[in-house]
């Protein structure tokens, strides 16, 4: 027979436990599956335009609702995030429902704005989840842009004799004209 008080004591480790695994399972990340299909094609130089395309899939064996993905992006030379307003004008991409096992196709114009080497994730919140998922880490590199007038010297370099030309020619036709 068990006494009353360690009736207490068993039932009170019983309620944590079932507390413990309740808490464990809320805070489970979505059922989701993100890859970046086009990590061959991110590298690039300063200045291009890029698609990064990816992918989501429902791995579950129920839809997840009210689903976002976004890019996460970071400069691992510098070890800081990007802030995608310079690079992208779409952060997020609502998909809202996605039914179990089907996998759908998630692309994003990017604007390749500095050179550096990069780091780039897709993430995904759904409602009622509190961890969100993650795809794997791609990473990239932007060259810098080869720019044949670099601190606006060409204008000079090149006007300066053209005017210096042009008035030569004009004072030696004004003597010729004045002979």
């Amino acid at each position: 027979m068990i006494r009353p008080m360690k009736k207490t004591f068993l039932l009170s480790v019983l309620l944590l436990c079932v507390s413990f695994v309740t808490r464990a399972h809320a805070a489970e990340a979505p059922p989701l599956s993100m890859q970046i299909l086009s990590s061959k094609t991110l590298s690039g130089t300063a200045g291009d335009y890029v698609t990064v395309e990816g992918q989501i899939m429902n791995t579950g064996l129920q839809a997840v609702n009210d689903l976002t993905t976004y890019l996460s992006l970071v400069d691992t030379q510098n070890k800081l995030p990007v802030d995608l307003e310079d690079w992208s004008a779409e952060k997020g991409l609502y998909i809202g429902t996605i039914d179990a096992h089907q996998a759908l196709p998630l692309n994003w114009k990017i604007h390749f704005v500095k050179a550096g080497t990069y780091s780039l994730i897709i993430v995904a919140e759904a409602a009622g989840y509190e961890i969100p998922q993650a795809s794997t880490i791609t990473k990239f590199n932007v060259s810098p842009k080869r720019n044949l007038n670099p601190r606006q010297v060409l204008p000079v370099a090149l006007g300066t004799p053209i005017i210096l030309i042009f008035i030569l020619f004009l004072v030696t036709y004004k003597r010729r004209v004045e002979e």
